[in-house]
Formats: structure tokens, sequence, C-alpha cells
């Protein structure tokens, strides 16, 4: 089995490697990633795409379409996936993470890949009430990157066939440790905080809802995409969902002895 996994040099991609290649041993895992973040290294043993069998550096609206040959798989990942980012430079955000997304789609459908992973997001639901969400659930993006997705779930669907297996994960937000961290990611930010200024200052009033996974869970999420035998579609994948006030004393629980800041300010929305 060959499996691409675009992105694998950001924050997530790290922990999908490791899993995959624990998962499928005599695999060839394949990373395509611009490079951007490879020198922002967290404590890691090894470089992290040594787990890689191949490693291609290239932006993904550029990729050689024989980087996909004997494909059976895509982890598609590669993306720009901050909203202040997404906001300020939406031209590029819409490049990336929609027309070259849906374009690798084609690509790796002309070249006989078999399955193709979309990582997506619960963002695509916008604000919303306290009720959980679900595939069916109304979509109402509110910024560039979850606009992004909502388009890109679309066309992908199109292309989706029997012999071309689309899943759509629509990821809640990200945490955990990773051997390239982000700190801009709500729970990653707030132990960030605590350890280096000991206090926590929360953007809002403290009471919204917010998904969460870790990023181990995202990669047994594709793990199982990779090995599901059935129809593709779109799956919302969250491991929980907590007041941010209750996260806040969560880390307070583990760090004791910090200040807690509520701004109380109206909730911000995805």
């Amino acid at each position: 089995m060959k499996i691409l996994i675009t992105g694998n040099a950001g924050y997530i991609g790290p922990s999908v490697l490791r899993r995959l290649r624990q998962s499928y041993p005599q695999a060839t895992l394949i990373g395509l990633d611009k490079g951007f973040f490879a020198h922002c290294l967290t404590n890691a043993d090894i470089l992290p795409e040594c787990r890689a069998d191949i490693q291609y550096f290239s932006d993904v609206r550029r990729f050689r379409p024989e980087t996909l040959m004997g494909v059976d798989a895509v982890v598609h990942l590669a993306a720009i996936s901050n909203d202040p980012m997404g906001n300020t430079f939406e031209k590029v955000t819409f490049d990336i993470n929609f027309l070259a997304s849906v374009e690798l789609a084609k690509q790796a459908k002309i070249a006989g890949v078999k399955t193709f992973i979309f990582a997506s997001s619960c963002s695509m639901y916008g604000q919303a009430d306290d009720t959980p969400r679900k595939e069916t659930s109304a979509l109402n993006p509110l910024t560039a990157y979850a606009k992004s997705k909502v388009r890109t779930e679309v066309e992908l669907q199109k292309l989706a066939d029997k012999n071309f297996k689309v899943t759509c994960l629509r990821f809640a937000t990200a945490c955990g440790m990773s051997d390239r961290l982000r700190l801009d990611l709500v729970v990653n930010d707030f132990v960030a905080c605590a350890v280096t200024s000991g206090n926590i200052t929360i953007l809002s009033d403290g009471t919204p809802w917010r998904p969460l996974i870790h990023v181990k869970d995202m990669a047994r999420a594709f793990d199982w995409a990779i090995g599901f035998d059935a129809p593709g579609g779109s799956v919302s994948v969250r491991y929980t969902a907590q007041w941010l006030r209750t996260l806040e004393m969560l880390v307070l629980a583990l760090l004791w002895g910090l200040a807690l800041w509520i701004t109380r300010r109206p909730a911000q929305s995805d």
C-alpha cells in the first residue's frame, strides 16, 4: 500500500505519520509539504519526516502529478488553517484550501487512487446554539477558512464514485502535544500562558462551547477512514466539548496557584 500525506510537516502531520507507520508497517508513506514550518520542532527525538519513506518538499498548488503514481490513499492535510491569516490573505487561502485541494483530488482520481480523505472542519457550522451538530446540520461558515472547507467538500463529493471514495472529516479544534506544536489553539494557548506567565485570559465571558479533539485522535480518525470499507461522506469528528471557562479550570487544576482573568467580552464566533 502507498499512502500520500500532504501537509505532513505541520502540527497534525507528525501524529498522522506516527499512527500510520504503526498501523501499516509495510506501507510506503509519502509526505508532501512546502516545509514552511519544518524548522519549528518541539523536543522531537527525530525529524518527524524520517517516518516517511519518501518526502517531497513542494507547494500543493504545484505538485507533480507523478507524485500520485501507484498511490492507494491520500490524506489531505495541507491548508492555511489560521483564521487571522485566512482573513488577511483570502485569495491565497482560496487558492490553497479550495482550488488546490480540488485539483489534487481530480489528479488523484485520474491516477487511480481509491481513497481520498480530506481534513475538513467543524468551523463550517459557524456560531450556533448549545445543541450538538451532525453531518446533516445547516452550515454557516463565517471565515475564509470555513468557507474554503465548505466549497471543497461540495466539489469533492461530485468526484466521488464507487472507484473513488471521498471522506471528509470535520474535525473539532485540535489540541495536544506535537513534534511541531501550535500555540494559537485554545487549549494549547491556555497551557502556554499558564506555564509562562501564571495567568490565563479568556477573550469572552467563558460560556461558549468549544468542540475539541486531540491530535492523536485525529490521527486515529485518518487511520479509520483509510481502512473503512464503506462509501465515503462527511463525518463530524470530536472527542469532547467544554465551556471555555471549564477548560480554564481544568488547566488551573493541573497547574496550581495561577490567576484566571475573564474579559467578559461577547462570545467570539468561529
